[in-house]
């Protein structure tokens, strides 16, 4: 008969340390189920990169606007402001660019129906649009949120015919219209009435390159990461301005006069447009215009990072920032969200097995000892992502893995000091037992 008080073999020591480390892991994951999916506790938010606390900043946009040199200008892209011109104004834009044989033009305008004011404005756009070689109109995609079909939104008829349609949405945090816009991703091509339908950069890029544009389409997620490389002049509003060209809407229609030859003159040098790609989209009443909000966004570029005041990019600059990135193969790679959970489980429970032989080896310790590694694993993480960024263009996504480096330490007490305990005898004994005073 064996002894009712000899030691446990080593080897059931061993399977009993392997098993807590097991369910304690098991545990801390259904402990973060249980958080999430209390959405009023906004647990992730406190420890994802993209954070309230930080004004919807990710660590990788240190990589963006502080790590990176300051790129080369990219003159195949030119951006037209359009300001709060009239369609007859636009039409004459439009006619003064096109004589100078750009590669493309694209509108990232939308002009939804006619204008009975401006009849004649409607007549010429719709002429001129008509002329130009390569024509890229927007088409926003309106997608039901219980399907994944959407439908589309374009320009009255008569301004489509000569054109390519390509949709210009962008992925933003916004829940409804009013709020201000963090946009760090954008879907290449999207299903909009049973076609798929390239996105507004991905289509211009394509005629300046059509075999990498081709093969970005083909390689592209449902939704791929913005490198963004810099601005138009911002004065201060990113740390990478003058990234492109833009031209004022004056530079346009307001040629100025020559008192010394008696003749008016472009107040632009037509070589810049010539064989380039030429974006026409609203960037504020003119191009010093820091309070214009339409169709403005922030970006990782931005200057500030905590209690951010105001965007920093318009719509049109996203899109030439898209095809520069399609132009130069630069792209930006992502984890998938089960290659997150993965690292995530990995991490977690390595600490499971670190912490539990600190808690049964030397408890005291255990609390001032396991909140030291936390500390320093919160810091080896968040220079991982950046460093990763920086050098290998990928971004990590540890928002899984850094909540649960969070709460291992606690969360490893718990399991022992109340799960395990309440399947034991002595356990439920002890916390039932009311001492005398």
């Amino acid at each position: 008969m064996a002894d009712s008080n000899s030691k446990p073999k080593p080897k059931s020591m061993f399977r009993k340390f392997w098993l807590d480390v097991i369910l304690g892991t098991v545990f801390i994951f259904s402990v973060m189920g249980l958080f999430a999916s209390v959405t009023a506790f906004r647990v992730f938010d406190l420890f994802d990169p993209i954070g309230e606390a930080f004004a919807d900043m990710e660590m990788t946009d240190v990589v963006f606007s502080q790590l990176r040199e300051t790129p080369t200008v990219d003159d195949r892209v030119v951006l037209v402001n359009i300001g709060n011109r009239s369609r007859f104004e636009i039409a004459m834009m439009v006619d003064s660019i096109n004589q100078h044989d750009p590669l493309a033009i694209g509108m990232d305008i939308f002009f939804l129906e006619p204008k009975l004011e401006d009849s004649l404005g409607d007549a010429l756009l719709a002429q001129n649009l008509g002329k130009v070689n390569n024509l890229v109109m927007p088409l926003k995609a309106l997608c039901s949120d219980s399907t994944d079909a959407c439908g589309g939104q374009v320009s009255w008829d008569p301004f489509n015919t000569n054109a390519d349609l390509a949709h210009v949405n962008l992925i933003t945090d916004a829940k409804v219209q009013e709020d201000l816009k963090m946009c760090r991703e954008f879907p290449p091509s999207l299903p909009i009435d049973d076609t798929s339908v390239p996105a507004f950069a991905v289509q211009l890029a394509s005629y300046f390159d059509a075999d990498r544009a081709n093969a970005f389409l083909e390689s592209a997620g449902e939704t791929e990461v913005i490198n963004y490389r810099g601005n138009i002049i911002d004065y201060g509003a990113t740390e990478h301005g003058n990234m492109f060209f833009a031209l004022d809407h004056y530079e346009i229609l307001e040629p100025y006069y020559d008192v010394a030859t008696n003749q008016f003159y472009r107040m632009y040098d037509p070589s810049i447009i010539t064989g380039k790609i030429i974006i026409f989209c609203y960037m504020g009443e003119h191009l010093a215009d820091r309070e214009a909000l339409e169709d403005r966004y922030f970006t990782p570029l931005n200057v500030k990072y905590i209690g951010r005041a105001h965007p920093d990019m318009f719509g049109g600059v996203i899109h030439a920032n898209i095809i520069t990135m399609i132009l130069n193969d630069d792209f930006i790679g992502q984890l998938k969200a089960w290659q997150s959970w993965i690292i995530a489980i990995i991490i977690c429970f390595v600490n499971v097995m670190a912490f539990s032989w600190v808690y049964k080896k030397i408890p005291r310790w255990y609390d001032g000892v396991t909140k030291l590694i936390q500390l320093l694993e919160f810091g080896t993480l968040v220079f991982l992502m950046i460093y990763v960024m920086e050098f290998f263009s990928l971004k990590l996504d540890l928002t899984y893995a850094l909540f649960a480096v969070a709460l291992v330490g606690d969360g490893l007490e718990g399991y022992y000091g109340v799960v395990k305990n309440s399947f034991t005898r002595e356990g439920r004994k002890e916390l039932f037992r009311v001492s005398k005073i």
